[in-house]
């Protein structure tokens, strides 16, 4: 009997064990189902970039961490992925003025000390006495406070008041550096200034700014729907942007002369889940000119559809004519050495995949001294060596769990039976009582 319960328990294990084995991922390009061709301009050697597509984007990672690519012999070559988003942003540092003379009678200098710990710097901002002059500018840094380096020579600073306007710049920017510590010289406006300019305050920041890049196309004008917002006549409009992409702002062209309506941006891809993106107002003015119209959203949406709520309330349904959606390009930054083949291929789709994390990414500056060559990607094309990844066997024989149960069951009634027997074997049989009359 132990022996066949053994069997069957072990026909329960094998049976269990193969759908707890974890499929291997594929490291070969198999794993990715799609591709697209990448036409280079010239083909030769150097730094190339390309706007990663949005029908690219649609069947990818959202953050575009599946992107590999190869060039025709099947190499992978390595690359930067950057989100060309416009960044303004300034950032004061501490620093504590030790030296402010006036070097001549035309010449004022102050010296700083930013600490050994401030990190990047790139830009002074100088605050001299007076009005209406052009001073020239001097940045020069050092990290030991005796040997100095000029940053910046021959810049200026101005400040001009008339009809009650006030147009300055004060502002002196450099490369960016790491200098403990920094001197300012500023120099007298020769045409106005009859000694050196006071310098009043200087301020060290670090300012990131970039133009950035943004991808823009046109999606189809929906039909509008008429319903009730907070108990009010409303409009709605359901906005497909053609493919589940990144959106951070809609652009509409409104034919109507003037108006003033609440409104709000909605994510519709699953109608049990709608999400709030922004609201504002839509606002024209009687005689402004026409302009299209802009909503920037709170935050950048990864979407398939959004919806559109104005709030009408007496008031006619906007008339739009057309609908752009926009987002950040997605720049996909590479280098093409001697012996890379032509064409390059571009693989995504493989949603396991983890990101490549490319020393080339790490080591390529932020701004790069020359614009990098752009490419062109071709249309989407199914890869026909993609092999999907298995189904896990449960899946693949569905028949398995019913004979799981089915040899459980035998095999615990088997059990239970055996413990019974062996229960009734080992119990002691009472004794029967001696017949009257017999002797013990």
């Amino acid at each position: 009997m132990k022996k066949h319960v053994l069997v069957l328990l072990l026909v329960v294990v094998a049976c269990i064990l193969p759908s707890f084995i974890p499929a291997f991922a594929q490291a070969s390009i198999s794993a990715w189902p799609f591709f697209a061709e990448v036409n280079l301009p010239s083909g030769a050697s150097g730094t190339y970039d390309l706007v990663v597509p949005l029908q690219v984007m649609d069947k990818s990672r959202e953050d575009l961490a599946d992107l590999r690519l190869q060039d025709h012999a099947g190499r992978e070559l390595p690359y930067a992925l950057r989100i060309r988003k416009e960044v303004d942003e300034q950032r004061e540092i501490a620093a504590r003025v030790f030296n402010q003379v006036m070097v001549s009678s035309k010449t004022s200098e102050v010296s700083l000390d930013l600490d050994e710990n401030a990190g990047d710097h790139n830009q002074v901002e100088i605050q001299t006495a007076g009005t209406n002059f052009r001073r020239r500018v001097d940045v020069e840094g050092s990290d030991s406070g005796k040997e100095w380096k000029t940053l910046k020579s021959g810049d200026l600073i101005f400040r001009f008041e008339g009809q009650h306007k006030v147009v300055e710049s004060s502002r002196v920017s450099y490369s960016t550096s790491r200098y403990r510590y920094l001197r300012v010289r500023v120099f007298a406006d020769e045409l106005t200034d009859k000694e050196a300019p006071p310098i009043t305050g200087v301020k060290v920041m670090m300012a990131d700014r970039e133009t950035g890049e943004l991808t823009t196309w046109s999606v189809a004008v929906p039909s509008y729907q008429l319903l009730r917002n907070q108990g009010a006549p409303a409009s709605a409009w359901t906005i497909d942007l053609g493919a589940r992409v990144p959106c951070d702002r809609l652009i509409f062209e409104v034919h109507d002369d003037a108006f003033s309506r609440t409104f709000q941006i909605e994510v519709l891809d699953d109608p049990q889940n709608i999400r709030w993106v922004t609201a504002g107002e839509l606002t024209r003015r009687i005689g402004e000119q026409r302009r299209p119209l802009v909503i920037n959203f709170e935050k950048e949406e990864h979407a398939r559809k959004l919806r559109l709520l104005v709030t009408d309330y007496s008031n006619q349904t906007l008339s739009i004519s057309s609908i752009k959606a926009a987002a950040p390009t997605r720049q996909l930054i590479f280098e093409l050495k001697e012996g890379d083949t032509q064409p390059l291929r571009l693989f995504f789709g493989n949603l396991k995949a983890t990101a490549p994390h490319y020393d080339f990414e790490k080591a390529l500056p932020l701004n790069l001294s020359t614009m990098p060559i752009r490419s062109e990607v071709g249309g989407i094309t199914s890869n026909p060596e993609y092999t999907p990844e298995p189904l896990p066997f449960t899946e693949r024989a569905p028949w398995l769990i019913y004979l799981v149960l089915a040899v459980s069951s035998v095999a615990l009634a088997l059990i239970l039976l055996n413990l019974i027997r062996t229960t009734v074997k080992t119990t002691p049989q009472p004794k029967e009582p001696n017949p009257p009359g017999s002797i013990g």
